[in-house]
C-alpha cells in the first residue's frame, strides 16, 4: 500500500494536473494506493502525522509518497511520528526543486513514479536538525499559532541573506503572478537584489561540532547544506551529499553589495568557493549566535526570526524509495 500526499496548488496550480497523469498510471498497472490533498498551510503535516499514527504499530514500515516542491516535502517531515517507520518517496513538482536538482530525477513524473515503485530496499539519506535556541517575537506573515522549537530539513537551513529571501517570496503576490507565467525565478531575482542593498547587517559567531569558534563581521548569511543546491539551482555546496553523515557549511560575511552581486553567478556553478572571503566547513554540526534576530529557514520555509540556533543531522534517517 502506498499512501500519496498531494500539494494540488504545487507549479502554480499545476499539481493536480500531474497527480491526474500519475493516478491513471497507478490504476494501469494495479497498484494498491490512497491519495490525501493539502488544502491549506500545515495540512500536509497533519496529514503525515495522522497516517503514521493510525499505523504506527504495524509491523512493516509505511509508503508515504509526496507530491509538491521543496516546502511540501519539508512540511510533511515535520509530520513524521518515527522515520524508522516510515518509508518515503517524492514526486518533484514544485518550482526550485533543490532536492532532485541534487539527485537522479527525471523531468517525467510517471519515470520518477516508476523509481519509487520499484525500490526494494529504500535509500539511506541524512535528515537535518534545527533546533532554535531563541526565537523572535517577529514571525513570517504565513505563521500563526505556535512554532515548533525543532524543524527538519533535506536540502538545507539558513540565516540570514538566503532566509530573508524566501521569506519576502513566501509572501509576494508579485511571485504569485509571475508564476502564473512562468517567471517565478524572477522574483526571487528582484527579491534578493532588494534584500542585498538593503538588508541590516550583524556579527555573528559560528561554532564548529561545539569546538570551533569563528567570528563572522557583518554577517550576510550562514547556510548549512544536505545537499548542494538551494535557492532554484545555486551551487553553495558542490560538494554536499546526502548519505555522508555530514553538513556542508557556507559562509558569507563582510561582502559589499556589489561584492555579493558580481558572486552570485559563479554560485550557480559552484566556483564561488574559489574566493578567500567565502569560508566553507565539512562539519557533523554547528551553531550560530547572532547580535541580533535574523529569519532562519528550513528548505525555504520560514517561521521566525531567531539570534541562536544549533544544527545537526540524523545520519541514515529518512528511509528514501528510490529504484
Amino acid at each position: 500500500m502506498y499512501y500519496f500526499l498531494v500539494n494540488p496548488a504545487s507549479k502554480s496550480n499545476h499539481g493536480m494536473l500531474i497527480w491526474n497523469k500519475i493516478e491513471e498510471y497507478l490504476q494501469s498497472v494495479n497498484v494498491e494506493f490512497e491519495v490525501y490533498f493539502s488544502k491549506r498551510p500545515g495540512h500536509m503535516l497533519e496529514l503525515m502525522r495522522d497516517i503514521c499514527n493510525e499505523h504506527i504499530e504495524d509491523k512493516e514500515r509505511i509508503n508515504v509518497v509526496i507530491l509538491g516542491g521543496d516546502g511540501t516535502f519539508n512540511e510533511a517531515i515535520q509530520g513524521v511520528v518515527s522515520f524508522d517507520k516510515v518509508n518515503i518517496g517524492y514526486i518533484p513538482t514544485g518550482s526550485s526543486n533543490d532536492f532532485a536538482r541534487a539527485l537522479i530525477f527525471s523531468d517525467d513524473p510517471i519515470e520518477n513514479v516508476k523509481k519509487v515503485l520499484s525500490c526494494k530496499e529504500p535509500l539511506k539519506y541524512d535528515i537535518g536538525k534545527l533546533k532554535y535556541e531563541s526565537m523572535s517575537e517577529e514571525r513570517s506573515r504565513l505563521s500563526s499559532g505556535p512554532i515548533a522549537a525543532t524543524r527538519y530539513f533535506n536540502v538545507s537551513c539558513g540565516i540570514g541573506f538566503d532566509a530573508a529571501i524566501c521569506e519576502e517570496a513566501l509572501n509576494s503576490k508579485a511571485k504569485d503572478v509571475l508564476n502564473k507565467v512562468g517567471l517565478g525565478k524572477l522574483a526571487y531575482v528582484l527579491i534578493g537584489l532588494k534584500q542585498i542593498f538593503t538588508a541590516k547587517l550583524c556579527n555573528a559567531t559560528l561554532i564548529l561540532d561545539d569546538v570551533d569558534e569563528i567570528k563572522v563581521n557583518r554577517c550576510r548569511f550562514i547556510v548549512g547544506m544536505n545537499t548542494c543546491f538551494e535557492g532554484g539551482g545555486y551551487k553553495f555546496a558542490p560538494n554536499a551529499v546526502p548519505d555522508d553523515g555530514f553538513l556542508d557549511i557556507c559562509c558569507v560575511g563582510d561582502f559589499t553589495p556589489f561584492q555579493v552581486v558580481m558572486t552570485l553567478p559563479a554560485a550557480q556553478k559552484g566556483t564561488h568557493v574559489k574566493n578567500k572571503k567565502i569560508h566553507t566547513y565539512h562539519v557533523k554540526s554547528f551553531e550560530v549566535i547572532t547580535d541580533s534576530p535574523l529569519w532562519v529557514h528550513t528548505d525555504g520555509e520560514v517561521h521566525t526570526k531567531s539570534s541562536h540556533i544549533k544544527v545537526s543531522l540524523i545520519p541514515g534517517g529518512l528511509n528514501f524509495l528510490w529504484g
